[in-house]
């Protein structure tokens, strides 16, 4: 939820509920958390209180983008593990496929 709200801006709680496929209540319970929790603001509309915009805290704005940057780090380690480890096995092949032939 946080970074979808760190992609989009701001959502009202139909919106998540709709984007992540729960009830509005689920949402609801969880973004009071989050709420308590200072990670996110509620912003009632002036022409219609009904409507309550949730959106990042400052702080938990920097939160997300450091946790995004990290995933992209692991990710991109992974690739190279992964990379690393198609190599080893191509040069293990070559080796015996050498060895065979001396």
């Amino acid at each position: 939820m946080l970074v979808y709200l760190e992609q989009h801006g701001q959502a009202t709680a139909s919106e998540l509920a709709d984007e992540f496929m729960v009830t509005r209540t689920l949402i609801s319970r969880n973004t009071w958390r989050l709420i308590q929790d200072n990670l996110i603001q509620s912003q009632v509309n002036q022409t219609d209180r009904r409507i309550v915009r949730l959106t990042l805290t400052t702080n938990s704005q920097e939160t997300v983008q450091r946790s995004v940057r990290q995933v992209q780090e692991n990710l991109k380690t992974f690739n190279q593990s992964h990379d690393l480890e198609k190599l080893t096995k191509q040069v293990e092949t070559l080796s015996q496929q050498l060895a065979k032939i001396n």
